[in-house]
């Protein structure tokens, strides 16, 4: 597995290489800018070949198959929130793509083994904590209703495949702590979108907050156990 240790590396140096030109960028326009879109792009399709290699290394493990379905999904959602799939709502597409994409996570984490007490804990604490947050800094009354209350409702989505990468730990212990952080970087990256396109607020360098969180969760989730 040590070309995937390459791999890594790489996209790890692609992000701050993007990074550092999108704060310049940034600087010059006054605006928040994101990655360049080919950054994005790389990413994105290097982490989906990533997990579609380790899976055909490994067949034999659920975890491995269930993964590598996700991620072909997440880059689906991913051309929807670049606006590279013509469809009128991106976020609304992003966020059904996504949804498919956490379900494929969860299988992943139920076929490898979850704590039932561990799925418990998550869900109290992920679930106090998205549903505070959304209340204070997401819900907006001069957005649309199904935008505010659909953020509600895929926040907590997003929090129960935490939760399930959480029990899945929790169980496991060992590198299995790994997605789990995955898991809470995604609610992150989430209630970033949240605070920002729905609630309306401002975040210094919010998209590169986002792919930040976006990018290591999915990390943490595809090169477990390399």
């Amino acid at each position: 597995m040590n070309e995937m240790y390459v791999l890594l590396i790489g996209q790890i140096v692609l992000f701050l290489f993007g990074t550092i030109y999108a704060m310049r960028q940034s600087e010059h326009t006054k605006k928040n800018e994101p990655l360049p879109l080919f950054i994005r792009l790389l990413l994105t399709f290097s982490l989906t070949g990533a997990a579609i290699w380790m899976w055909v290394q490994d067949p034999v493990t659920p975890y491995r198959q269930w993964v590598a379905i996700g991620m072909i999904l997440s880059t689906i959602g991913d051309l929807f929130m670049a606006g590279l799939i013509p469809f009128g709502q991106r976020l609304i597409g992003g966020m059904v793509t996504f949804a498919i994409a956490h379900c494929l996570y969860v299988t992943a984490f139920l076929e490898t083994g979850i704590s039932w007490n561990g799925l418990y804990i998550g869900l109290a604490g992920y679930g106090l904590f998205l549903i505070i947050g959304w209340f204070f800094f997401i819900r907006n009354h001069k957005q649309d209703r199904l935008f505010t209350i659909g953020a509600l409702v895929y926040g907590l989505w997003v929090g129960g495949m935490a939760c399930f990468a959480f029990a899945l730990a929790y169980l496991n212990q060992g590198m299995w702590w790994v997605p789990a952080l995955g898991g809470f970087l995604f609610v992150i990256s989430d209630f970033i979108i949240g605070i920002t396109d729905i609630g309306g607020r401002n975040v210094k360098y919010d998209p590169l907050l986002v792919w930040g969180t976006y990018v290591g969760a999915q990390m943490c989730i595809v090169y477990v156990g390399i």
